[in-house]
């Protein structure tokens, strides 16, 4: 504690005393938490920075979150965009229709049927499921012959769901 100055200082008689300022803060900051048990506070603006950093580094995580979200769990109903017959394969006296059924790459199931002229069968529906990002469908139906000879056919893929569509093949089986 400095001594205080007596008008006999002032004289010079008697010895002075100087004054000092408070101790500056030296040492480190495990030094200052030994003594006041507190950690050293930062400057303001650093804290006010890091503040505003932290707040918009988690809103960018939450917003990125989010659209994460929307695209694996939202997506368009399946549609059917195009159906067509791709290929005829002949097996001895066996003709294997395929036909391609293109979509728009969403999950979801398709529903089609075989339709033969000049038989009298009734069709019978059927379904194919797709998994998402498959863009086609590929489905066969073999005709068979019989007997000696050869019988033109007209094959008729139609898609009842979802959507609707149609492809027709003339075919030629013959034995």
């Amino acid at each position: 504690m400095p001594y205080p100055e007596t008008e006999a200082a002032g004289r010079g008689s008697g010895p002075r005393a100087p004054v000092s300022a408070p101790p500056a803060q030296t040492g480190s900051a495990a030094e200052q938490v030994w003594r006041t048990g507190r950690l050293p506070e930062a400057p303001r603006r650093r804290r006010r920075v890091r503040r505003v950093a932290s707040a918009a580094l988690t809103v960018i995580l939450l917003a990125a979150a989010g659209v994460g979200l929307y695209l694996r769990f939202h997506h368009a109903p399946l549609q059917v965009k195009a159906v067509a017959i791709t290929q005829r394969v002949t097996n001895g006296c066996a003709v294997d229709v395929t036909g391609r059924i293109a979509t728009n790459g969403s999950a979801g199931t398709v529903s089609y049927q075989w339709l033969f002229k000049p038989q009298a069968q009734a069709p019978q529906p059927m379904s194919q499921s797709v998994v998402a990002g498959q863009d086609a469908v590929y489905v066969t139906v073999a005709l068979d012959g019989q007997g000696r000879g050869s019988a033109a056919q007209t094959v008729t893929l139609q898609v009842l769901g979802p959507g609707t569509g149609t492809a027709v093949a003339h075919v030629v089986v013959s034995c």
